[in-house]
């Protein structure tokens, strides 16, 4: 009885890996039309939606609404830009949470949550999980893998230029 309850239990465990670290999966938008500049500069503004929507009151967002905005970031930095984790950090990460240091950030930044989110769900994204949870994960995992193998080739193969290519 032990083996079966032991095999079962690894079952479960195998087959619920989105319910298991709790995120909530959703339609993410097409950004492929965001290139350069109009993505660096699209991308500061999703990374920011999402630092002021978790840090300032009254501009809460879902989980779905937070997973468009974090997966859609990583669409931006890893997809379009092939930006290294280090860079999309510091570059983007450091600067909206250095913003949150500023007097009334919260007020002025805030309302443009929802302009960000909007934009988003304008591009393809949607503010609702997806019917099946399960097929969502395995098609994000492989998504947020390409998109960093991508990245990651970009980074070793291209001479660093530009605003997003150095630190």
């Amino acid at each position: 009885m032990k083996p079966l309850l032991a095999a079962a239990t690894a079952a479960l465990l195998i087959a619920t890996p989105a319910i298991a670290d709790g995120k909530v999966y959703v339609q993410l938008p097409d950004l492929s039309s965001y290139t350069e500049h109009r993505a660096e500069e699209f991308l500061y503004q999703v990374v920011l939606a999402n630092v002021v929507s978790s840090n300032c009151t009254g501009f809460e967002v879902t989980e779905a609404e937070w997973s468009l905005l974090t997966d859609s970031a990583d669409l931006l930095a890893y997809g379009q830009l092939k930006l290294s984790t280090d860079d999309y950090d510091s570059i983007f990460y450091d600067q909206a949470f250095a913003a949150l240091d500023e007097a009334n950030t919260c007020e002025v930044e805030g309302p443009g949550v929802e302009s960000v989110l909007e934009e988003l769900v304008f591009q393809g994204g949607s503010r609702d999980p997806l019917p099946d949870q399960e097929a969502a994960y395995t098609e994000w995992r492989a998504l947020m893998d390409r998109l960093q193998a991508d990245a990651d080739a970009a980074q070793t193969d291209a001479p660093a230029s530009g605003k997003t290519k150095t630190k």
